[in-house]
């Protein structure tokens, strides 16, 4: 978002945490609410146009969200949106982003209320792993003639074990359409970290790590970026030795196999 929209996005996180840590136990009912209210827009351009465009005043937006979504949704969700109708956005389309990740905050908050967010940052990267290696999972979850319905139940038997917060976030990345879920299943693990006040380095590694391999690589890695990165390691033996880090949009590529393509292009060319 440019500084205009992720101004309004933060102005309504302050304000939408305060009221969620006064609703202990709602976070996840909230939020589906919350995504329902940001799916119905999205499919409305019309909707869209008049809760974002400058051609209204900012009275007229939050009026026509309250008519539209009063008595769908918890008042206070509806107060919300009414909320981020007032405010400026800078593109289209930013009042839905915004929904959705103050939606998608909604939900970890709930678990860092009970201690588990950092639990449900791992499980999210794990999540986030197994889509991106596994072929026959992925065809699974977007093939066109499997149902949504289906695809949610094959998700409820994959996931069952993990944290009610972990599911309903997967759950969410299923039923998003026009985004990979592994990306959106990393957008939630960097939304988890942000949480957490920390950054996330995704590692991918040729071999196990040892736990002083990955102290040592926390160090640098903190250091580098002035602020706590917290490691998720995976395995590839394709790469053959060494580390692919990812940072948020860094990548820090230091694999033998990245060496030995720079080698052949360099002959080839």
């Amino acid at each position: 978002m440019r500084s205009a929209s992720q101004g309004a996005l933060e102005r309504a996180r302050e304000r939408w945490e305060a009221f969620v840590a006064a609703r202990p136990g709602s976070e996840i009912d909230l939020a589906l609410q919350m995504f329902s209210v940001v799916d119905t827009i999205k499919v409305s351009t019309a909707l869209t146009n008049a809760l974002e465009g400058g051609a209204r005043e900012a009275d007229a937006r939050a009026a026509l969200a309250k008519k539209v979504f009063e008595g769908r949704v918890a008042d206070e969700v509806t107060e919300l949106v009414e909320g981020l109708a007032r405010e400026e956005w800078s593109q289209r389309d930013d009042l839905q982003r915004a929904l959705e990740a103050l939606a998608v905050d909604t939900i970890l908050l709930g678990a860092r209320r009970e201690g588990e967010l950092s639990k449900v940052e791992e499980e999210l990267y794990q999540a986030m792993r197994l889509y991106s290696d596994n072929r026959d999972l992925r065809l699974a979850f977007t093939t066109p003639n499997i149902t949504p319905h289906a695809r949610h139940e094959l998700s409820d038997r994959l996931f069952s074990r993990l944290q009610p917060w972990t599911v309903a976030l997967i759950r969410r990345s299923i039923a998003r359409e026009h985004h990979t879920i592994p990306g959106l299943l990393r957008r939630y693990t960097d939304a988890a970290a942000r949480m957490g006040d920390h950054l996330v380095a995704a590692v991918t590694s040729a071999i196990p790590l040892t736990r002083e391999q990955e102290d040592r690589l926390v160090t640098i890695l903190s250091a580098k970026y002035g602020k706590q990165v917290k490691v998720h390691v995976s395995i590839d033996t394709s790469i053959i030795g060494g580390l692919r880090i990812y940072v948020g949009d860094d990548i820090i590529e230091g694999t033998i196999a990245s060496r030995l393509d720079a080698v052949r292009g360099a002959f080839t060319n």
